[in-house]
């Protein structure tokens, strides 16, 4: 059977427009980003769980998502192309994200590594409902070139308001200190679920649906397995931000250690999220206008060297004296990450577009999906590993003082290791092959055989 494809196009999009796009990811973020780096290592710190039962944990997650992200993003996919709503799952994940951070931010006396399991797996499927939908929404908004990246240019300064506005709540007057605690962590919770119904809100009421593009042929399962293994810019793609992934992972798993159990910047590390987060909301515009003057690969690419050059500076820091040489590093990893949320996501996009013409049906959410899965398998194992060296080498996180060869350990994980898997990723953006000129071409094919089938 063969459908017609509706490619309606929105026409004006206005920066209110793709502000409440955007604006369900501030409190999604809000919450993501101690899932990620700061709740571990609470976990560890104050809530007496092992770095062994830690880093297990965090290594069931990422096989958890394995199963869950692909079909969540097929079923996000099946729902749309039968004029369903993105606008549905990302609501429904929202409200799932709340009710798991409330058990995880607000924990029972007691606490165990299955409790800390379970509600994290919870949290990750409600992200996977909400975030996978949302990304491949930001594609339907438009298809230009330029516009694209705007798109996720106000998507990432959306989530880095959510980042600053957590990283900056020790800072507040009425806590006892900086450093991210368990009383921290309970009034979050309360900021972070405003923030998540607020967004919800505004996008529900006014960000643009986007456009529907149906299937033209039937699926099936060899098609499903055709239109990824046979996308080879999509394969090309998905190597370079795996080994980006894994780099970020291991650097994220051991940060809070290296900042607060070896340099001895815990109280320092809120005021130095909090600057980096601001500088690299304010880095997203200029992110995307590198994406205008040059290529969205040669924008990730840049991205993916600052850092690189970031891990090298963290070699040469050794004491407190180092505060603010820290901080200067700090931000710059921050930058890069504004950098990896808006050129490889609109590069994403573009393969999307390129999908569908030579697959013929959308595999948007599929796709995202997928992209999601290989991060975070490549965050989790990556901080799974990056823990493991640590813990090999006799790194104890609640130790006075640490050993050589515990250093070494932390080093091998939070540096050496995360910077060849940069290299790596560096190799494969540069063979990413869709440019400015071969979307043109796929845009302008897509269009006209909207047309064709509009008048059929």
């Amino acid at each position: 059977m063969t459908v017609a494809i509706e490619s309606t196009e929105v026409n004006s999009l206005s920066w209110s427009r793709l502000a409440s796009y955007a604006a369900p990811a501030t409190g999604s973020f809000f919450f993501y980003i101690p899932m990620l780096s700061i709740l571990p290592a609470i976990y560890g710190k104050y809530f007496g769980l092992e770095l062994s039962a830690i880093a297990s944990a965090v290594i069931l997650i990422r096989l958890f998502d394995g199963f869950t992200d692909p079909i969540i993003g097929y079923l996000s996919d099946w729902h749309r192309a039968r004029q369903g709503s993105r606008k549905t799952w990302v609501v429904f994940g929202g409200f799932g994200a709340i009710i798991a951070c409330y058990h995880l931010f607000i924990p029972s006396q007691g606490v165990s590594a299955s409790y800390f399991l379970f509600w994290s797996l919870t949290y990750y499927l409600a992200l996977t409902i909400s975030d996978v939908p949302h990304l491949v929404w930001g594609t339907e908004l438009t298809m230009d070139y330029n516009k694209r990246t705007q798109v996720y240019s106000m998507r990432t300064i959306a989530y880095k308001m959510g980042v600053l506005c957590f990283y900056a709540m020790p800072l507040l007057p009425f806590y006892a200190s900086n450093s991210y605690t368990p009383e921290v962590l309970k009034d979050a919770f309360l900021v972070g679920s405003s923030l998540t119904l607020l967004g919800l809100l505004w996008a529900l009421l006014c960000a643009p649906s986007g456009k529907v593009v149906l299937p033209i042929r039937r699926d099936s399962l060899s098609l499903i397995v055709r239109s990824i293994v046979g996308n080879s810019p999509l394969i090309i793609y998905f190597l370079a931000y795996v080994c980006i992934g894994l780099s970020y992972g291991m650097w994220f798993g051991l940060l809070y250690f290296y900042l607060d159990s070896y340099l001895l910047l815990g109280d320092s590390m809120a005021l130095m999220f909090t600057i980096a987060t601001l500088v690299s909301l304010f880095s997203a515009p200029i992110w995307s206008s590198m994406v205008r003057k040059t290529s969205k690969q040669s924008a990730w690419a840049m991205g993916t060297i600052l850092f690189v050059l970031q891990l090298i500076g963290m070699l040469f820091l050794e004491s407190t004296s180092d505060r603010w040489i820290a901080m200067v590093l700090i931000v710059m990893a921050f930058v890069s990450f504004a950098g990896h949320n808006i050129a490889p996501l609109a590069i994403l996009g573009d393969i999307i577009d390129f999908g569908k013409l030579k697959f013929h049906q959308d595999r948007g959410a599929t796709y995202f999906a997928i992209n999601n899965l290989l991060y975070k398998i490549g965050l989790g194992l990556g901080s799974g590993l990056a823990l493991a060296v640590a813990g090999i080498f006799d790194f104890d996180p609640a130790g006075e003082s640490q050993s050589a060869m515990a250093i070494l350990g932390l080093k091998l994980g939070f540096i050496y290791i995360p910077s060849l898997f940069l290299i790596a990723g560096i190799f494969f953006i540069a063979k990413t092959p869709i440019n400015r000129r071969r979307q043109a071409i796929i845009k302008k094919r897509l269009v006209m055989r909207s047309r064709q089938f509009s008048q059929s």
